[in-house]
């Protein structure tokens, strides 16, 4: 019954003066209307507001900020023009020393919720050096407009397919942005045909003076493919095209064809060498990968004798940075170009102690410990869903003394430590870093290890 009153509170379309007391997980700021609590993005803790309610769900609401009234001290003006339109950046407004204290706060919360001491296990967050034009990599949405004669790039706006029309993006490098430009100026020159083009993917190396495009088209014609291997860029060494036909889903075909280059960059991290291809994962802050690399290995305490498994390694980085410690160092990934590249990178950097495996971590690792393996060491580095359920099941069962979790997803980090805690598993340290400055995004490594199960 309070649930029903509680929608009846608040409707569409009204309007109430608020404060916001904190703020979300997303970066919203959190008000109070009526008893129900209200989302409202771009308003700071503190900051005083006119909103207007432009959705009512079950146990919350959402709200549009109408006349703001008085401005944070952590308030700062967005230097993006599109701030606020486009989806990618949430928290360009808030001055960048808030934005970690923000985020730390959030990992202590996770803590404080699994029982946790969070002075105790929570480190200072380590934030960047670079809060601006940080990223390795960008995917540019493009399209062809056909009443001004040519192609436009962009960003969607969130939860959406809108485009937020901009030439520029304050995360990437201004060598990157050059780039776009140059590239949406090339296929404006090739005329309506340039229509196929749905996203342009950019790598650009952060050691080397190199850069990687890949025109994401619809068009699978070998003639438009020739056509799009003409472009030219002062840093750009690779030229690849990818088929998919659905502009609005994956923005990746089945395969990525090279029209003009070696097809890969290279990178280095933690004194070692890397090659890079299109698809393959590379964390999108180099510098901060490295420090956070640093990190991984001072928590896994691997020794000269240790077995340690890399699950979801990507193109092997931090694999073959653990294999300098370890007897044996064993990487799985499911992305078949990933794995080509990890094995190119431990011959490149004369690594023979690594091995890997093509293959899902879920369905690798419990057959590999059914078999006999027993790892001294995981370093868990998955996706934004967080550990497949069978994977981490099967390093609980064979009691491995010490999980490394690399997350970057609070949500399913507190999951998945919930899961291990109740499996006798004990936390260390808790260490965030803010790999994605002005996002709502944040990293953390987790040291745990095995004591037990208490009764």
């Amino acid at each position: 019954m309070a649930d029903v009153d509680q929608q009846k509170a608040i409707s569409v379309g009204e309007e109430f003066d608020v404060t916001a007391i904190r703020l979300n997980d997303n970066g919203d700021g959190v008000a109070i209307c009526n008893g129900m609590t209200v989302f409202i993005p771009f308003l700071l803790v503190g900051e005083d507001a006119r909103i207007r309610i432009t959705s009512v769900e079950k146990r919350f609401a959402r709200g549009q900020v109408v006349e703001r009234r008085t401005a944070s001290l952590d308030r700062q003006d967005a230097p993006c023009p599109v701030f606020g339109e486009c989806g990618g950046c949430q928290v360009q407004h808030m001055l960048y020393e808030a934005q970690t204290i923000w985020k730390e706060g959030r990992i202590r919360r996770i803590a404080e919720r699994l029982g946790l001491d969070a002075d105790a296990v929570v480190r200072p967050i380590i934030g960047s050096h670079t809060p601006f034009r940080y990223r390795n990599q960008v995917q540019m949405p493009v399209r062809y407009n056909a009443d001004e004669k040519r192609v436009e790039m962009g960003f969607f706006a969130a939860e959406t397919h809108a485009m937020a029309v901009t030439d520029s993006c304050h995360l990437i490098s201004e060598t990157m942005q050059s780039t776009l430009v140059r590239a949406c100026r090339f296929l404006t020159s090739i005329g309506p045909a340039a229509a196929d083009v749905h996203h342009i993917v950019l790598r650009e190396s952060a050691t080397h003076a190199e850069q990687m495009i890949v025109f994401c088209t619809a068009n699978g014609d070998d003639e438009f493919a020739r056509t799009l291997a003409r472009f030219h860029a002062p840093s750009v060494k690779t030229v690849a095209i990818t088929v998919q036909p659905r502009p609005t889903g994956p923005i990746w075909g089945r395969t990525v064809n090279v029209q003009k280059g070696d097809g890969y960059l290279m990178e280095r991290m933690g004194g070692r060498r890397f090659r890079v291809s299109p698809r393959s994962f590379l964390q999108v802050q180099t510098g901060m990968a490295d420090r956070m690399y640093q990190v991984v290995l001072q928590q896994a305490q691997v020794s000269s004798e240790d077995v340690v498994i890399d699950a979801y390694c990507g193109i092997g980085t931090l694999t073959l940075l653990l294999a300098s410690h370890a007897r044996r160092v064993v990487g799985v990934e499911e992305i078949a170009q990933a794995i080509e590249d990890a094995r190119e990178n431990a011959e490149l950097n004369r690594i023979e102690n690594a091995e890997f495996h093509g293959a899902r971590v879920e369905e690798w690792l419990p057959k590999w410990i059914e078999s006999g393996g027993q790892p001294d060491v995981i370093v868990f580095d998955p996706p934004r869903k967080g550990i497949d359920r069978a994977a981490l099941d099967a390093a609980i069962a064979a009691h491995i003394p010490r999980i490394v979790y690399v997350s970057c997803n609070p949500a399913t980090l507190q999951r998945d430590l919930a899961i291990l805690l109740d499996a006798g598993y004990r936390v260390k340290e808790m260490q965030p870093f803010d790999m994605f400055p002005q996002t709502e995004h944040v990293e953390c490594v987790v040291a745990t290890h095995y004591v037990g199960v208490t009764t």
